[in-house]
């Protein structure tokens, strides 16, 4: 290694790319500087550091290992004794797989540049994962948290600590109420706030884009009493910490204090799941969650509905009432959404563009047992009359 690279040009580049040598250095910071372009200014620096440390520790382990001199050094073998090794460190597939995505994409940075890459290397394979569903808070939980941020204020011993409580009870409502991101939460802009309208403008979401969301009577009460009580009134930002935003930890942080408290296991991250399926519950159809939510891709909020599928509850609880009378009453509690209504938040979600084979093919069968039940339903409505 000759040196530092000169950073003039470069954004936020970690003093770490130094550590790499030549050959892949100058080549790795032109990677990491077209990458920054895509994401939004205020996440530069979270981004860059975070993808370099993890870049700057792959290849200088495949150098070490390998003893590489050059591009063509590197190998599947020297990949495969990488993930071997962290995963006796005990990391996560999911975690190595974010490695080998990065180092996938500048494979193929470095050989659109003419490099001599192996081309093998970009199609290295990932991990298995496990499927995990959301765990979304009971009703009984998320009451039972409520009921605990409001004591906070209720029973505070100074006015800094009501004060907090207040924000506190604004924060909960816009994750639970609105499923908004932890981030979005604590980046969100007095300018954006409507709350005459019941609606806020969220900047950057994670996806880079811009969205509009709705908010309820109780989160607009909430955030009208958090303006009200604000310990830095003139901050751009609606939670403000003391040079700029909240903490990338403050929220979370709250949380644990309530969690220990009312003992329950909650995060900024579970109530986000938690709104998500209480309005696949009441019927809200999968397209429009998927906007609400900012998803990019509709799989991502399928994972929802296979937590709470308004329909395979109706169907299961009519046919539990046929052996378990108990469940009658479930059974009718479920078959109140109309045919009418559930065909509409079908068809919505057959429209979606990017819906797979599979998915297009379950919606098909589920609107084909409703218009069969419908028929069942006509052949004995005009038998009794």
């Amino acid at each position: 290694m000759t040196g530092s690279l000169p950073t003039e040009d470069i954004l936020a580049i970690p003093d770490r790319v130094n550590r790499l040598p030549d050959w892949v250095r100058e080549p790795f910071c032109r990677f990491m500087r077209l990458r920054q372009r895509n994401w939004p200014a205020k996440r530069v620096k979270q981004h860059t550091s975070y993808q370099c440390r993890m870049m700057v520790t792959m290849i200088l382990h495949l150098n070490e290992k390998g003893a590489c001199q050059d591009w063509t050094d590197w190998s599947v073998r020297l990949i495969e004794a990488y993930i071997d090794d962290k995963l006796r460190e005990g990391k996560a597939a999911t975690t190595i797989n974010w490695h080998l995505y990065l180092f996938r994409a500048f494979c193929q940075f470095a050989i659109d540049e003419g490099h001599p890459v192996p081309h093998i290397l970009t199609r290295i394979k990932v991990l298995d994962t496990p499927k995990r569903l959301p765990r979304p808070l009971s009703d009984e939980q998320v009451l039972r948290l409520e009921a605990c941020i409001k004591e906070a204020i209720t029973h505070a011993e100074r006015e800094l600590n009501r004060k907090v409580a207040i924000r506190d009870l604004a924060c909960f409502y816009l994750l639970w109420h609105c499923g908004m991101r932890n981030s979005e939460v604590r980046e969100l802009l007095v300018r954006n706030v409507d709350l005459s309208g019941r609606k806020l403008f969220i900047e950057h979401s994670k996806e880079g884009k811009d969205r509009m969301i709705y908010i309820s009577e109780t989160t607009a009460a909430a955030l009208s009493e958090h303006f009200a009580n604000r310990r830095r009134p003139d901050s751009p930002y609606v939670f403000a910490g003391r040079k700029g935003p909240m903490g990338l930890r403050s929220i979370n942080y709250r949380f644990v204090v309530y969690r220990e408290r009312c003992d329950v296991p909650v995060t900024p991250h579970r109530l986000r799941h938690t709104f998500a399926s209480q309005m696949l519950a009441a019927g809200m159809s999968i397209t429009s969650l998927q906007r609400y939510m900012g998803h990019e891709q509709l799989n991502t909020t399928l994972l929802y509905a296979e937590v709470s599928d308004p329909m395979l509850q109706k169907d299961y609880y009519r046919g539990a009432a046929t052996f378990d009378p108990a469940s009658a009453e479930l059974a009718r509690k479920f078959l109140d959404l109309s045919q009418k209504d559930e065909l509409r938040q079908l068809i919505a979600e057959l429209k979606y563009p990017g819906l797979e084979p599979m998915q297009r093919k379950k919606i098909l069968e589920q609107m084909e047992s409703i218009l069969d039940e419908s028929e069942q339903d006509i052949d004995r409505s005009e038998k009794s009359g």
